[in-house]
């Protein structure tokens, strides 16, 4: 089963790989003010506290979010995919996490531990959504990937065009 992983433009996923965000410092600023702090070590601790391994997973979602037949975020950033199977058969994964919820004020989140066959991978529907802006101001189904070593290893990882 193929997953899929936005990540900025400028990035190091061909050569470094896809990595979680306690491997990159400068992510972390993005859940400062959920873990009232601006300390690495304090907010990857509040990340962990929503689900053991969160610091050392990557989001990624069961399909590419399209508009009218092209990728969401193209101009913006880079969307890659993956086996998951591979990386699990390969013994790199620790754990899925779905999220069930998310929302605005106190950061509202919800997560339930799933395997791998219970991805839900039937179709998203972008139908109701006309702009860019629009789908990615959505919440989406997606999953969490914790990652043993918190990176997806450069060979596993296709670039998406």
């Amino acid at each position: 089963m193929r997953l899929y992983h936005y990540t900025p433009k400028e990035n190091t996923c061909l050569e470094k790989g896809i990595l979680s965000v306690s491997l990159i410092p400068d992510c972390l600023f993005h859940y400062a003010s959920r873990a009232k702090s601006e300390n690495p070590e304090t907010v990857i601790k509040w990340l962990d506290s929503t689900f053991y391994g969160r610091s050392r997973s990557v989001a990624c979602f069961t399909e590419p979010l399209m508009l009218n037949g092209k990728i969401v975020a193209a101009n913006d950033g880079c969307l890659f995919s993956f086996d998951i199977n591979v990386l699990i058969k390969d013994n790199l994964v620790e754990s899925i996490w779905q999220k069930l919820k998310s929302g605005h004020g106190d950061y509202i989140e919800e997560f339930k531990k799933v395997e791998v066959e219970k991805i839900d991978s039937s179709p998203l529907d972008f139908s109701p959504y006309k702009t860019e802006e629009e789908i990615t101001n959505v919440f989406f189904r997606h999953y969490f990937v914790v990652l043993k070593n918190g990176y997806i290893p450069p060979q596993y990882i296709k670039k998406e065009k």
